[in-house]
């Protein structure tokens, strides 16, 4: 009894210690360099998509013309309808004739002639080098483009979630080489690969490696930082996402080849293996599996920097309170609680309704966020501009939040943001194509609103959940988050098809919707 009395004084004394460190201390200060790293990879990786997916210009590849020196203009004048499709001439007996012979000739024929799906495509070569033309991924394989991205956000949603079990049994620190390891791995293959279905695989893995690193490093500074400088910290490391979207976009236009964009981008993670190799393991992580000696020598460590390394004996303050680790359930314990507690949330009508309210709005952030920067493929705008004004929005957004919630609470916050975010979208469909400046603007002032209500509405989740459920609950809403950021690139792909504001409507509705069930929340 005296010794584990013992062993809980110590614990004390430890975690006093590490709330000093959380304060300002070198620990403190590698442990940021980490987050805002793998926050800024983060945005690279995740914005790639807009440059090495991007679809350069196109048309069928007639070979019998362009054997015959035939411009790319004639070629397109006799034998094109649009990009997938061609009249079915006789282009062999076309190029004997000649380009003025057989412009005659086609006049005579064309309503007597049969139009055929284009089997390959020439492609635009004073654009980007991209996935689209290595592999012609158009007209009927469109939806490989789309599946790229599903991939990379399908891996992060699994990677979040394996890797993020294998960090509690094993440790943080090993959970962020082992998805250091995987993403040095597979950003290299990614872009060395030369089959298809090999890129989707190593697109997966990337994103496994991506999210896991974020939530882990996140979860480290968690457990290191004193609790009034959380959200400072938080916000800086949220802010670099927008900043590796803006180094994206400087070294895409630098570099137009994806494939060596592709590569430009794991240089990134090697530089990162110089910052892990500092970082030590999680103390708090450290204590709650009892290994208490390694907990102090990582104190004693940082804690000279600041001050005498006397703070583990001195006395521990009444008000620290401590949870000992032999609480912890074993694992079946562990799953039973997790299904008890999804039980609740189901079984309650109140918590229910929250629940399913928040997944829709979180559903629709994501997805809305995603489709207003992929609408860049709707129109012929300069790609760099575009997404370098939205990146700076993003930022700006993130740097706002504290100014509007000053004024409104999380809920109404969160109803107006949509509502605004509604009617810029929705407006959009009475401006004409042409007008492009107006389009953008609208477009940008409705990222801005989708931006702030990520944030807004993971404040107002946390507040509208008791704690024993509230930690399932923002689990359940996050994956749901992710899943709307996998249907974007094919909202934008498909209901383009049908009309170029189809895909625009579609999220101003979306967001009017989320708006009015926000309003419908339970207080």
């Amino acid at each position: 009894m005296e010794s584990r009395e013992s062993s809980r004084i110590q614990e004390k004394f430890i975690l006093r210690a590490l709330d000093k460190l959380g304060e300002g201390s070198q620990l403190l200060w590698i442990v940021l360099a980490v987050c805002v790293s793998v926050s800024l990879i983060n945005g690279l990786h995740t914005m790639s998509y807009i440059f090495i997916a991007e679809v350069p210009n196109y048309w069928c590849a007639i070979p019998e013309l362009t054997n015959a020196n035939w411009t790319d203009e004639q070629i397109k004048n006799i034998s094109i309808i649009n990009g997938c499709q061609k009249y079915d001439y006789n282009y062999t007996y076309l190029a004997s004739l000649g380009y003025e012979e057989a412009t005659d000739y086609v006049k005579n024929s064309e309503f007597n002639t049969s139009v055929v799906s284009c089997s390959s495509f020439v492609f635009d070569k004073s654009g980007r080098s991209t996935i689209v033309n290595e592999w012609q991924l158009v007209c009927d394989r469109k939806v490989h483009r789309a599946n790229t991205f599903l991939a990379y956000a399908l891996g992060k949603l699994l990677g979040d979630l394996i890797l993020g079990i294998y960090s509690d049994k094993y440790g943080r620190k090993r959970a962020l080489i082992t998805g250091l390891v995987l993403q040095i791995v597979f950003v290299f293959s990614s872009g060395l690969v030369p089959w298809f279905w090999a890129y989707v695989v190593s697109k997966f893995f990337v994103g496994a490696s991506v999210s896991s690193m974020y939530s882990t490093s996140y979860t480290i500074l968690s457990e290191v930082t004193k609790n009034h400088k959380k959200n400072l910290i938080g916000t800086v490391m949220d802010t670099m996402f927008p900043i590796g979207t803006l180094v994206l976009i400087g070294i895409a236009y630098l570099v137009s080849d994806w494939r060596y964009l592709q590569l430009s981008l794991a240089l990134f993670s090697l530089l990162l293996v110089i910052i892990i190799w500092f970082v030590p393991e999680s103390p708090r992580w450290l204590m709650s599996q009892n290994r208490h000696d390694e907990t102090k020598k990582i104190i004693e460590k940082y804690y000279k920097a600041i001050n005498k390394p006397t703070l583990i004996t001195e006395s521990p303050t009444p008000s620290l309170r401590f949870e000992s680790p032999d609480m912890k359930t074993n694992k079946k314990k562990g799953f039973k609680r997790y299904f008890g507690k999804s039980k609740i949330l189901f079984s309650d009508p109140v918590l229910r309704n929250k629940l399913l309210i928040m997944c829709f709005a979180f559903f629709v952030t994501l997805s809305v966020g995603y489709c207003l920067i992929f609408t860049i493929d709707l129109f012929e705008t300069n790609r760099y501009i575009y997404s370098s004004i939205a990146a700076s929005i993003e930022l700006i957004a993130l740097l706002s939040i504290p100014v509007v919630l000053l004024k409104l609470s999380c809920q109404k916050a969160s109803c107006l943001i949509y509502m605004l975010a509604s009617i810029c979208m929705l407006s959009i469909i009475a401006v004409p194509k042409e007008n492009i400046n107006v389009i953008m603007g609208l477009t940008m002032v409705a990222k801005f609103c989708l931006i702030t209500s990520f944030t807004v509405n993971m404040l107002l989740a946390s507040e509208l959940f008791p704690i024993v459920v509230r930690n399932t609950a923002l689990g359940m809403i996050l994956v749901m988050a992710q899943l709307g950021s996998m249907t974007a690139p094919y909202i934008i792909d498909f209901l383009s098809q049908v009309a170029w504001w189809a895909p625009t409507t579609l999220c101003g509705i979306s967001s009017l919707i989320a708006g009015l069930l926000c309003l419908m929340i339970p207080t």
